[in-house]
Order: structure tokens, then sequence, then C-alpha cells
């Protein structure tokens, strides 16, 4: 007996080595998980777009809606130039650019300026509205921070129609770029679409309300998404780990492996590997000698 008992111990350690730290980084998220989002999005800094279908379909008093729901969002963003920047451009056969990343610092200003939209009541180019953000809305002239800060960017598209061009391209290349988008659609939208535009999980971004009175059931959702921990909020590309630091987030590698000059992909040195080889093998050999014995 002292003998399986001694067995079972030695084999329980080999994976406590080969595993202890993906142990320590489960428990590690499971008790950030347990932290609650602030009222305020303190300390996460993003570069936040909203981009506003204002198509002749939608009412003026659903534009009125809209408007109010952008309003409810701000509420909760901590609006400032050294924290969330935003923005916001309307689109209806052409693109209309509201206010940029830089145009205000105060948040009762944005909110003055949204209040102020007038609707522009034509088509719906919703890939030329895509384009924009992606080419104009998110550079550095018009207020987005650089890249290498990682503070996110986020784009945020409302719209009721079904596009009058193609979205699936630009759409991918704008999340290619590191624009994480939401996409909302109110009314008879096409889910495909909307699926098209919105970036991935689709149960985090992409969202469809039945109409305009409904969308603002969505604000603690986006509340929630968006003053959550960063690196579930944006799409770090990070190889291995990523950890969200106060007012940005890192990538990091596992052990024995190393971050290369990129910032999110690891490289493993090679001994460290072939080890790490080894004592799985050893440790599953173990556990099937130990099993064999037993029957």
């Amino acid at each position: 007996a002292f003998f399986w008992i001694f067995l079972l111990l030695f084999c329980l350690s080999l994976f406590k080595y080969t595993y202890h730290y993906n142990y320590r980084l489960i428990i590690s998220l499971s008790v950030g998980k347990r932290t609650k989002s602030p009222s305020l999005c303190k300390g996460k800094p993003l570069d936040f777009v909203f981009i506003i279908d204002s198509s002749r379909s939608v009412r003026p008093s659903d534009y009125e809606k809209v408007k109010l729901f952008i309003t409810n969002i701000l509420a909760f963003l901590d609006v400032g130039p050294e924290a969330t920047r935003v923005g916001l451009l309307q689109y209806g056969s052409v693109v209309q650019n509201e206010f940029s990343l830089n145009t205000y610092s105060r948040k009762a200003d944005v909110e003055r300026a949204v209040k102020a939209m007038d609707h522009l009541a034509t088509g719906t180019m919703t890939g030329l509205a895509i384009q924009y953000t992606m080419e104009t809305a998110f550079t550095e002239p018009e207020g987005a921070r650089p890249t290498d800060m990682h503070i996110p960017r986020i784009a945020m598209i409302v719209t009721d129609g079904r596009p009058q061009d193609t979205v699936e391209e630009v759409a991918a290349q704008a999340r290619q770029a590191g624009i994480q988008i939401f996409a909302i659609g109110v009314g008879r939208v096409d889910m495909n679409t909307l699926r098209a535009i919105g970036s991935e999980p689709h149960s985090e971004h992409v969202y469809l309300v039945a109409n305009f009175s409904q969308i603002e059931t969505l604000t603690s959702v986006f509340q929630s998404n968006l003053c959550g921990d960063l690196c579930s909020v944006i799409d770090h590309q990070c190889d291995h780990l990523c950890v969200s630091t106060p007012a940005s987030y890192m990538c990091r590698c596992r052990k024995g492996y190393t971050l290369n000059s990129d910032g999110k992909t690891c490289h493993g040195d090679k001994s460290h590997l072939l080890h790490t080889r080894i004592v799985n093998s050893k440790s599953m050999a173990c556990f099937h000698d130990l099993l064999s014995a037993v029957r």
C-alpha cells in the first residue's frame, strides 16, 4: 500500500511541475472575474468612435432615441484627453464627420455636440462609413493615439437597414487593423450582415433589437463590456497571455518562452521544450503504469 501511495504522489508532483504556471493563470483569471465593474470606466482609456446610421429609413423620433442612447453610453465613459477620447460620424449616402477624437476634451461638450446633430435622411452607405472610420477617424491627426500605446480602438455602429454597398471586406480590414467593432442592428436588419461587421466573439459584439425603443436595454450590457478587463474587450492578438494594466495591456509568454520584438508572439527555448516533453512523457507513463497495476 505504501508503494502505491508513493507512486501516486510522485505522479502528482510531475503534473504539478508541468502545469503549475497555467494553474496560477486560471486562479488569477477567476479572481479577476469576481471584481465588479465600476460605474465609471476609470483607468480604462479608449479611443471610441460612434458610427450612426442617419438614413431616411430612420424616423425623426427614432433618431432622437439614438442620440439619447449615445449620451447614456457617454455617462459611464471617463472622457478626457488622457482617458477616453470620443469621436462620432453619421452616414447616409455620404459620411459626415460630426467631431473627431481630438475635438472635445470634456464630456459635457461631447454631449452638447450629440444633441445638436441633424438627421441626414439619405441613403445607407454602411461600407463607406466603416472605410472612413478605418482610414480617417482612427488616425493620429484625428486624435487616435499611437498603436504602441495599446489604447483599445472601439467602433460602435448603429444601423436599421440593409447597406447599399458591400461591408464584408472593408469590415474585415478594419478589424485586422485593430479596430474592435460593436454592431447594433435595429428592426429588420440582416443578421448575417451584422455578423460580417462585428468583431468576434459575435455573442459579445453583435446585437439585434426589435425597435429603437429597445436600444436603451443595451446600455448596461456595454457598460459591462467596456468597463471590464481590457484583455476581454479588445482583440489583443497575444500569442500566449494578455495581462491588463491600469491603463492598457501587455502580452506575456509562458515559462520557457520569450516575447518577440512585435510584443505579441512568443518563441520557445529548445532545451525547455525538450524538457517539458520529457516530463509530460514521464508523467503520462507513470499514470499508465499505476492504472495497469491497479487493474
